[in-house]
């Protein structure tokens, strides 16, 4: 394998690496590591998946993806200009991709700076307070801080779920409504006064919008949002080079055993290792999903939030693929056996999929502790120390494996 791919895949992935620290780091620089925290475990997709599993996802593909950059250039017919018009596909795509999900009209609370945020108060003024009116909609900063305090408390946040549109198809038995806590609407106590859904989804809209328009000012505009605007093609970019990367070892797996044989049982442990990974993208998606639900409300669609459930089952598509296929060349029994935990873990997944999502929720999204995010940041390091380095691997695997 030629030290020019393995450099070239070097400095591309060194770089979507800085990009995808980049973001967070700005984030706790910006707001502080307290408000940071809470932002950054509701877009948990965000803020906590790319600097950590995704790191590991590029360290996994490091190997996979020098093999096809090599292959490419030396040994396929017009490689360079196929593997260059490939790149150049990819990267105007996930340009196209990036920049549609940029036009959102609906932004996140920390899309707004901090001044912005500490000038917000609840409306009406005084409201909330022993004595004082209901409020209309929260101060901004204590949606996300009480969103989050509930979700430390249980395991996902569904059940805070509004209807919101009416459904003439299906009538009503007259009994009273089931009255909830909402967050977007109602300070956080001991015993809050419970809404409606019809207060609530009003709330939500007001809550929404309160964001929306003042985000139209570019001075009220926090640097982060610009930052993950700039950046947001790169990890775009990244999730289409994992989706070539898995056709190659479809397309040309047999190339790669032919001319990296060396390296095969590292390239098939790397994909395996990286699909783990990726796995955690949709579910952590999902959990983004379903607490701002809980905050925003299930009408406000658009954006990110309505590719989610395609981009789950294509991811779940994608990681079963990878699995199949890694195990291809191994003896009957083991692929036989891959094939059918593969196949048992997927059933459990779509049957249980709702649990998952509130798993992740809890501990990986909008209700994790401090504890599991130093969990989630130390294993993720200690993935890409193995990854990337043969006395790692040789300490922590207890054996000593060939480099090429």
């Amino acid at each position: 394998m030629s030290l020019g791919a393995r450099a070239f895949v070097f400095v591309v992935y060194v770089l979507l690496g800085l990009s995808f620290i980049a973001v967070p780091a700005v984030l706790i620089s910006e707001f502080g590591l307290e408000k940071a925290i809470a932002f950054a475990t509701f877009d948990s997709h965000l803020f906590l998946f790319f600097p950590t599993l995704g790191l590991v996802a590029l360290a996994a593909f490091y190997l996979p993806s020098c093999a096809f950059v090599d292959m490419y250039w030396r040994y396929v017919s017009l490689g360079p200009a196929r593997f260059l018009a490939g790149l150049i596909l990819i990267a105007a795509g996930a340009y196209h991709i990036a920049s549609g999900l940029s036009a959102n009209p609906h932004r996140s609370v920390w899309d707004l700076k901090p001044t912005t945020l500490a000038a917000d108060k609840s409306e009406p003024a005084g409201c909330g307070k022993q004595g004082g009116p209901a409020c209309e909609r929260v101060a901004l900063i204590d949606g996300v801080t009480n969103l989050r305090a509930v979700s430390q408390k249980r395991l996902g946040v569904r059940e805070f779920y509004r209807s919101c549109e009416d459904e003439p198809l299906i009538g009503h038995d007259g009994t009273k409504e089931v009255e909830r806590f909402c967050f977007a609407s109602t300070p956080l106590s001991e015993a809050p006064p419970l809404s409606t859904d019809a207060a609530c989804c009003t709330a939500q809209q007001r809550y929404q919008s309160a964001i929306d328009t003042r985000y139209v000012d570019p001075v009220q505009q926090s640097i982060t949002g610009r930052v993950h605007k700039l950046l947001l093609p790169g990890k775009v970019f990244f999730l289409f080079i994992l989706l070539a990367i898995s056709i190659l070892l479809t397309v040309r797996h047999s190339g790669v055993k032919r001319h990296y044989p060396d390296q095969l049982s590292r390239i098939e442990i790397g994909v395996l290792v990286g699909a783990a990974a990726m796995i955690f993208f949709p579910l952590m998606s999902q959990g983004y999903v379903q607490s701002a639900d809980a905050l925003f409300g299930v009408q406000q669609k658009g954006g990110f939030r309505a590719i989610v459930p395609l981009m789950s089952f294509l991811f779940g598509a994608w990681a079963m693929l990878l699995l199949l296929f890694s195990f291809r060349q191994h003896d009957h029994d083991l692929e036989l056996a891959a094939k059918l935990a593969g196949v048992a873990a997927s059933t459990i997944a779509v049957f249980k999929y709702d649990i998952l999502v509130a798993i992740v929720v809890r501990y990986l999204g909008s209700g994790a502790s401090e504890l599991s995010l130093l969990l989630l940041v130390g294993l993720a390091l200690l993935a890409v120390v193995v990854l990337l380095s043969p006395l790692a691997r040789k300490l922590v695997l207890g054996a000593d494996i060939k480099e090429s």
